[in-house]
């Protein structure tokens, strides 16, 4: 039985209220496929669709000329990017220290098929969770990368990147600036004018259901198509056609997963100071909890930065994995090991044993946190 979820980062277990009823009911009534005809169903799909895409660049704050591209996860979407801009031998990309498998290993995999080079932003010698912007202008002045890659949220600690500001400077010197927005759209604000391509993930921050991604980018971009097939429309055409999204959502569309993040979106928009206030409550009241426990050493650098709704620790004498499935045998869900980001683990000094990591939701509930805090008194008379 599972009393308290602290896995959140991996994804929102809680929803708002009526989501899953709201997919549910929706499929039932116009579940036809998007562009494939011109009977009703088909298309009260698309306009739900293309409903979802305007309220998310609403609840960002996207400027007038950018649409969103959706896609089955924010995976597959940074794959169509990295694969999309047309590196060539020679190249330098820019990532940071904080970046997920889902950047890394598609780099991994260019680099074996063409000679790229890639770089780690410099961070500031005294602090390394805080970005040095200024080594950054010079390091751009220098090598000139093709494009710059950041994590808006670390999903290991929760750090925040300023990626408004490396945004300005990757504009400054002809660099593509790519944001991770998994751990962060819709609840972290940035001026999407300085991003050339943001990523969202439907099930995490956006609170909505698994299989539904994307990006938000310019009506314009030019970006090579990752992935090839049908798209209801200029079908004897050999390539993709070139007007977006079209060019980029080859195939049948997530509906149901569409109709709940276009529900959860809505609750967002409704509900967003109250989310924002309880995401900073909640962050607040797990650490104090976690804080408690002279066994439980906090890794993640909050309160020091702010960071969002993560907190990482390691237990002395315990492995992550050891020590998240003594948790879990007690009702209590964490993720624990590197949390497929094996890099941000070497570069804070937790590899390869990894951490035990906490995440919490606007929607964790008291009950969690009272739960975690028996728990925790339990293991107090077992550890120490």
């Amino acid at each position: 039985m599972m009393n308290g979820y602290f896995d959140n980062a991996a994804t929102t277990y809680k929803k708002p209220d009526g989501m899953y009823a709201f997919a549910a009911k929706y499929m039932s009534s116009y579940g036809a496929n998007v562009g494939r005809g011109d009977y009703e169903q088909s298309l009260t799909s698309g306009k739900l669709v293309s409903e979802t895409r305007s309220k998310l660049l609403t609840l960002v704050g996207a400027p007038e000329d950018r649409t969103v591209v959706f896609a089955s996860s924010a995976t597959i979407a940074l794959n169509m990017l990295i694969f999309g801009i047309n590196l060539q031998e020679g190249d330098t990309i820019f990532i940071s220290p904080f970046e997920h498998n889902a950047v890394l290993r598609p780099l991994y995999a260019l680099q074996k098929k063409t000679c790229i080079q890639v770089k780690i932003l410099p961070m500031q010698s005294d602090d390394k969770y805080q970005f040095d912007l200024a080594k950054l202008e010079h390091d751009l002045q220098i090598f000139r990368p093709k494009a710059i890659i950041v994590s808006h949220v670390s999903n290991v600690l929760g750090v925040i990147a300023p990626v408004d500001e490396i945004g300005k400077l990757a504009k400054k010197y002809n660099s593509i600036m790519i944001a991770d927005g998994a751990q962060a759209c819709g609840l972290v604000n940035c001026d999407l004018h300085f991003i050339d391509y943001y990523v969202f993930d439907g099930h995490k921050t956006l609170l909505g259901p698994t299989g539904i991604g994307g990006f938000i980018c310019r009506k314009n971009a030019k970006l090579d198509p990752f992935i090839f097939g049908g798209t209801g429309k200029d079908s004897a055409n050999h390539n993709m056609p070139d007007a977006l999204p079209e060019r980029f959502e080859p195939g049948t569309m997530n509906l149901l997963s569409i109709a709940g993040l276009h529900y959860s979106i809505e609750w967002l928009m409704e509900n967003i100071q109250f989310v924002r206030k309880q995401e900073e409550t909640n962050l607040e009241r797990l650490y104090q909890i976690l804080n408690n426990y002279s066994y439980m050493e906090i890794v993640s650098p909050y309160p020091k930065i702010k960071v969002n709704s993560i907190i990482a620790c390691r237990v002395a004498g315990f492995t992550s994995d050891e020590f998240g499935k003594i948790l879990a045998a007690r009702g209590i869900a964490v993720r624990t090991g590197l949390h497929c980001a094996p890099e941000t683990h070497k570069y804070i000094g937790s590899f390869p044993e990894g951490l035990i990591r906490f995440s919490i939701s606007a929607l964790t509930t008291n009950e969690e946190f009272v739960a975690l805090t028996q728990v925790l008194d339990e293991l107090t008379d077992e550890i120490v």
